[in-house]
């Protein structure tokens, strides 16, 4: 990014927040829709002309609306080099714009503008060293920055300029906001957001009276946003990272993660980054990741509660109808997984752990026609009744202590369905693997009683009623299946997922379930 795009993103005029606010409505398209099988829901949606989408479900029982609003970028964005940057810059958009979390921004734009400038000169220095900077070794500290004394002045007067900006600073201004005026959010802390592989998302749930208030911050950040406090965030999801990683059992899901998808980047990277890239994380790279992909023709907007369709449309016009299209996300955003190499992959995990068997086999994604027979397997499989269940506890006598697990994955890259049984002994280990493996070998014999399959299809009748009423729920689930394939995919994947017959399961299991696409691990209490 030049320096002039950096200060016309930057310094740009709080227009939403401002001024007279006209509607242009010519344009906008709206349309119904409901699934056959499931005529509670209703989704209604419009789209404005600059792409912004909205779906609306109307639901009056109790005086709130909750909201969830999804842009379609993540960390199969990232460059090499900048991993971890899509969560960061989540984060940092929610620092405050030029109209909210400042008491004086034009005082606050020459600090900001002596910001940018020096760390275009650190910028010059990593490019100018970079391949001593880079370790070019096998082992290595992620943790080690290696720097020279030049690098650490610039960094040391960034901190100083940052503590220089703080005087104009109102800290977590629009989640206070948000919290005054009734906010629920699902997170704890003042960044009401997730960031996934594909996906960056916002969730609040308001008060009816006070859901304008969404449209209001939400419309700037997509336009105004300050990268304030940079520093401080870096060390606060640098802390969120290590935190993580104090947990064995976290560095064993990462662990899998490398060997789940060979050359496939969905499976060797995670949302939370590589530490290592976190110092050479700069601002004009994340505005760039901000520019590109925050815009509203690659937003989708889902709104569950007491509204209705025209009081939405008033409010996404006025505040999110006059912010320009921007450029048109890549056609291809998914990567396709790469060909299975000609055997299964074993992971022995050499740290003590709880006893553990892990069986994970690759599927295919959201809006895929396979995809829905996942559901069922693991509804078939999962908890003590369940298939895995009858054969551990029931034909192996295992002691009822055997925690069982099914999860299918929902996202729109490749996915997988991992099957887990946790023990009490170590010495279990290896009978728990192979009733495992013989309940999968069931599977693709088309050896299923059709009271279980009847059994696992009430398990997910009760799954969907849950969701459908569970507005904070739908809402996220209705947006995030926008990202993912489409909206309409949701209620889709629900129904097919009830009609999945034993054949259908036969040859899903045949086709998925097989050695050259598995990977096993293991961990124990003495894993020496």
């Amino acid at each position: 990014m030049t320096k002039s795009l950096f200060v016309a993103k930057l310094f740009a005029v709080g227009v939403l927040a401002t001024g007279p606010l006209t509607m242009a409505s010519s344009g906008s398209q709206v349309s119904r829709s409901a699934a056959k099988a499931l005529p509670a829901v209703e989704v209604q949606e419009l789209v404005l002309d600059n792409g912004f989408r909205v779906l609306v479900v109307e639901d009056a029982r109790v005086p709130r609306v909750a909201a969830s609003l999804f842009y379609r970028v993540g960390a199969l964005q990232e460059r090499q080099g900048e991993h971890g940057s899509t969560h960061f810059l989540e984060h940092m958009i929610h620092q405050g714009t030029t109209t909210v979390g400042t008491r004086n921004f034009e005082a606050e734009k020459p600090i900001l503008r002596e910001i940018y400038e020096t760390e275009q000169k650190l910028i010059a220095l990593w490019n100018q060293d970079r391949n001593r900077l880079r370790e070019r070794n096998i082992f290595f500290d992620e943790l080690d920055w290696p720097t020279s004394p030049e690098m650490e002045r610039l960094r040391q007067h960034l901190y100083e300029l940052e503590d220089q900006d703080t005087q104009y600073r109102e800290f977590w201004a629009e989640y206070n906001w948000y919290r005054r005026y009734g906010g629920l959010m699902r997170h704890t802390d003042p960044v009401p957001a997730t960031t996934g592989d594909e996906w960056v998302e916002i969730d609040i749930d308001l008060p009816k009276e006070n859901l304008e208030l969404f449209f209001r911050l939400e419309a700037d950040r997509m336009v105004n946003a300050v990268p304030r406090g940079w520093e401080a965030q870096r060390f606060t999801v640098l802390e969120q990272i290590l935190g993580r990683w104090s947990r064995p059992d976290t560095r064993l899901a990462e662990a899998l993660l490398g060997v789940s998808g060979y050359a496939h980047p969905v499976y060797t990277r995670t949302a939370w980054g590589h530490l290592r890239d976190f110092a050479y994380f700069n601002r004009a790279s994340m505005l760039r990741i901000y520019d590109d992909y925050f815009v509203p023709n690659n937003a989708t907007l889902a709104l569950v509660g007491d509204i209705s369709l025209r009081e939405v449309r008033s409010l996404a016009q006025r505040y999110f109808g006059r912010i320009p299209r921007g450029p048109e996300p890549p056609a291809r955003m998914d990567l396709e997984a790469e060909p299975p190499p000609g055997g299964a992959v074993r992971l022995d995990w050499l740290e003590p752990l709880e006893p553990r068997v892990l069986i994970r086999y690759r599927i295919p994604a959201v809006g895929h026609p396979d995809r829905p027979v996942f559901d069922t397997i693991a509804a078939l499989l999962k908890g003590p009744q369940g298939m895995l269940g009858a054969k551990l506890l029931g034909e192996r006598g295992l002691v009822p202590g055997v925690d069982l697990q099914v999860t299918a994955s929902r996202r729109g890259t490749p996915g997988a369905i991992d099957l887990v049984s946790v023990a009490g002994r170590d010495e279990d280990l290896a009978t728990i693997e192979s009733a495992m493996l013989e309940v999968v070998d069931e599977l693709r014999q088309g050896r299923v009683d059709p009271k279980a399959l009847e059994r696992a299809r009430k398990a997910l009748r009760l799954e969907w009623e849950r969701m459908r009423s569970d507005r904070d729920e739908l809402a996220y689930q209705l947006a995030g299946h926008a990202v993912f394939d489409s909206w309409e995919t949701l209620p889709l994947q629900m129904e097919a997922r009830l009609g999945a017959s034993l054949e259908d399961i036969q040859r899903a299991a045949r086709q998925y379930l097989v050695p050259v696409n598995r990977v096993i691990a293991t961990s124990r209490l003495n894993p020496r």
